[in-house]
């Protein structure tokens, strides 16, 4: 490299950017009851590798329904209670 290559170089990299590294990433910063899960966890296998589901079209739209259905209630309840709110800061600022 030429003394004008290291130049250029130098002037293309931002002000604030030194290259210090200030915190290592490697888990040493974690906690250690989060660290020890960190440590023992296993690798996802590709997707080429994972077992096929042996469930059918019709079991998978059965599950994810009766998920929706045991989820409604409480969707219904939260949307009421931004309804009720809504309504008295309506008429609070009316």
């Amino acid at each position: 490299m030429t003394d004008e290559e290291k130049r250029k170089k130098k002037k293309d990299k931002d002000d604030w950017d030194t290259g210090v590294v200030i915190a290592h990433m490697n888990g040493d910063e974690l906690p250690k009851y989060r660290r020890m899960a960190y440590l023992n966890r296993q690798k996802r296998p590709p997707k080429s590798e994972r077992k096929k589901s042996d469930l059918t079209k019709k079991e998978k739209r059965a599950i994810y329904r009766a998920g929706f259905a045991a989820m409604l209630p409480q969707l219904i309840i939260i949307l009421i209670a931004f309804g009720i709110v809504g309504v008295l800061i309506y008429f609070w600022l009316k």
